[in-house]
Protein backbone atom coordinates (compact mmCIF):
# COMPACT_ATOMS: atom_id res chain seq x y z
CA UNK A 1 0.00 0.00 0.00
CA UNK A 2 2.97 2.27 0.73
CA UNK A 3 4.28 2.53 -2.36
CA UNK A 4 0.65 2.65 -4.24
CA UNK A 5 0.64 5.75 -2.29
CA UNK A 6 4.62 6.81 -3.25
CA UNK A 7 3.84 6.57 -6.35
CA UNK A 8 0.46 8.74 -6.55
CA UNK A 9 2.36 11.50 -4.21
CA UNK A 10 5.19 11.56 -6.59
CA UNK A 11 2.91 11.87 -9.53
CA UNK A 12 1.11 14.22 -8.23
CA UNK A 13 4.41 16.41 -8.16
CA UNK A 14 5.47 15.93 -10.77
CA UNK A 15 1.95 17.54 -12.25
CA UNK A 16 2.42 20.01 -10.44
CA UNK A 17 6.11 20.73 -11.24
CA UNK A 18 4.67 20.84 -14.69
CA UNK A 19 2.09 22.90 -14.39
CA UNK A 20 4.45 25.38 -12.62
CA UNK A 21 6.98 25.21 -15.24
CA UNK A 22 4.52 25.59 -18.26
CA UNK A 23 3.18 28.95 -16.33
CA UNK A 24 6.21 30.02 -16.00
CA UNK A 25 6.49 29.51 -19.57
CA UNK A 26 3.53 30.86 -21.21
CA UNK A 27 3.94 34.07 -18.61
CA UNK A 28 7.18 34.86 -20.29
CA UNK A 29 5.35 34.19 -23.97
CA UNK A 30 2.76 36.62 -22.97
CA UNK A 31 5.43 39.21 -21.74
CA UNK A 32 7.87 38.64 -25.11
CA UNK A 33 4.08 38.71 -27.01
CA UNK A 34 3.26 42.24 -25.21
CA UNK A 35 6.34 43.48 -26.07
CA UNK A 36 6.29 42.80 -29.36
CA UNK A 37 2.19 43.92 -30.29
CA UNK A 38 3.88 47.56 -28.63
CA UNK A 39 6.71 47.48 -30.67
CA UNK A 40 4.39 47.00 -33.59
CA UNK A 41 2.06 49.44 -32.62
CA UNK A 42 4.85 52.10 -32.58
CA UNK A 43 5.63 50.80 -36.21
CA UNK A 44 2.12 51.06 -37.24
CA UNK A 45 1.81 54.19 -36.12
CA UNK A 46 5.36 55.84 -37.59
CA UNK A 47 4.06 53.97 -41.06
CA UNK A 48 0.35 55.18 -40.87
CA UNK A 49 2.18 59.03 -40.56
CA UNK A 50 4.55 58.39 -43.21
CA UNK A 51 1.77 57.47 -45.63
CA UNK A 52 -0.21 60.55 -44.83
CA UNK A 53 3.01 62.64 -46.23
CA UNK A 54 2.98 60.49 -49.40
CA UNK A 55 -0.50 60.42 -49.50
CA UNK A 56 -0.33 64.46 -49.52
CA UNK A 57 2.79 64.25 -52.20
CA UNK A 58 0.87 61.96 -54.32
CA UNK A 59 -2.13 64.46 -54.23
CA UNK A 60 -0.25 67.52 -55.18
CA UNK A 61 1.80 65.63 -58.16
CA UNK A 62 -1.47 63.78 -59.49
CA UNK A 63 -3.10 67.48 -59.53
CA UNK A 64 -0.13 68.94 -61.10
CA UNK A 65 0.24 66.21 -63.93
CA UNK A 66 -3.58 66.52 -64.52
CA UNK A 67 -2.79 70.42 -65.14
CA UNK A 68 0.29 70.28 -67.45
CA UNK A 69 -0.87 67.14 -68.70
CA UNK A 70 -3.99 68.65 -70.70
CA UNK A 71 -2.08 71.80 -72.94
CA UNK A 72 1.75 69.25 -73.31
CA UNK A 73 -0.98 66.47 -74.48
CA UNK A 74 -2.58 69.17 -77.03
CA UNK A 75 0.60 70.54 -78.14
CA UNK A 76 2.09 66.84 -78.91
CA UNK A 77 -0.83 66.20 -80.73
CA UNK A 78 -1.02 69.09 -82.71
CA UNK A 79 2.87 68.71 -83.53
CA UNK A 80 2.50 65.19 -84.50
CA UNK A 81 -0.30 66.26 -86.50
CA UNK A 82 1.26 68.84 -88.52
CA UNK A 83 4.07 66.14 -88.79
CA UNK A 84 2.20 63.70 -90.15
CA UNK A 85 0.01 66.32 -92.87
CA UNK A 86 4.20 67.28 -93.94
CA UNK A 87 5.08 63.76 -94.17
CA UNK A 88 2.07 62.83 -95.81
CA UNK A 89 2.12 65.72 -98.40
CA UNK A 90 5.73 64.68 -99.73
CA UNK A 91 5.00 61.45 -100.55
CA UNK A 92 2.14 62.41 -102.58
CA UNK A 93 4.34 64.85 -104.22
CA UNK A 94 7.28 62.35 -104.91
CA UNK A 95 4.15 60.02 -105.63
CA UNK A 96 3.71 62.39 -108.69
CA UNK A 97 7.26 62.68 -109.92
Amino acid sequence: MKSCESAIVIALALIAVSVTVGTVFLIIALVKVRKAAVELEKALHKLNSELDIVSRVSGKVISLTEKISSPVVSAVSLIFYALSSINKRKKQTEGRK
